[in-house]
């Protein structure tokens, strides 16, 4: 991945921000996703007849967002330890694997990327420096989802 030990302390400071509140943040992205990227919402068969007012009161979709940053917790609790590759392999190949049998492109999880760094730029208040971090460390992510993807022949 090529994190260093400086980005690693800076990807896990900034984190703690919508850490906090999982549920919240993971809300934040998806919304922001879904009113962007509105044909995304159709690939979800739990929420695509639902308008973005009634995802906000919906307790599954609450249930996804909050899934959505806790993976993220997940894999950035490894980052600098010596499990960190293996880890984050699997919590992003099983990901990716389970995304692709609902028909999630690359398309969409580019936007999604875009989304996702536009939200914690603003949420966390991120310097330049800390916004290359987790460019980086979300590059790398979807370089393990896109190698899954690739050979699960997607």
């Amino acid at each position: 991945m090529g994190l260093s030990a400086n980005e690693i302390s800076e990807i896990k400071a900034t984190w703690a921000i919508p850490a906090a509140t999982p549920s919240e943040s993971g809300q934040a992205i998806l919304l922001e996703f879904f009113r962007r990227y509105p044909a995304n919402l159709q690939k979800f068969k739990d929420f695509k007849d639902m308008t973005l007012d009634e995802l906000k009161v919906s307790p599954r979709f609450h249930a996804h967002a909050n899934k959505i940053i806790l993976t993220f917790d997940e894999a950035i609790k490894t980052l600098g330890t010596d499990e960190s590759p293996a880890a984050l392999q699997k919590i992003w190949s099983k990901i990716a694997t389970s995304h692709v049998k609902r028909g999630i492109s690359r398309e969409s999880y580019m936007e999604l990327k875009e989304v996702i760094l536009e939200i914690l730029t603003a949420v966390c208040k991120l310097n330049a420096e800390q916004q290359a971090a987790w460019d980086k460390l979300v590059t790398a992510v979807y370089d393990i989802i896109f190698k899954t993807m690739d050979d699960l022949g997607k």
